[in-house]
């Protein structure tokens, strides 16, 4: 299991209003990639966006390093939820509340 911190903020005061996600995860090694996308298809509750918090494993020598991530959703549904999912593997996600900035 890994380490992760995250937090979900909407700004209403921004044209377009963006929903902005971003954290870090603690990684096996220093060469570790991070990527986060919109999975699909997304779950069944509509007020939830679900991410996906994909570790691309590096060869590097064993160090436990923090990686940063981020993720902006700026269309017209970014209002539309309530909290965030981020799925980091197959058995292991965090919910996050979205805070409203605006």
């Amino acid at each position: 299991m890994r380490n992760i911190t995250a937090n979900a903020i909407l700004n209403l005061k921004e044209q377009p209003q963006t929903l902005y996600v971003h954290g870090s995860i603690m990684t096996y090694r220093a060469d570790d990639t991070v990527a986060i996308n919109i999975s699909f298809p997304q779950g069944i509750n509509t007020s939830i966006l679900v991410l996906d918090l994909n570790v691309q494993a590096g060869s590097g020598p064993m160090k436990g390093t923090p990686k940063p991530f981020n993720f902006q959703l700026s269309d017209e549904s970014a209002k539309n939820y309530s909290q965030v999912t981020i799925r980091y593997s197959e058995d292991a996600s965090i919910t996050l509340n979205v805070e409203i900035f605006g």
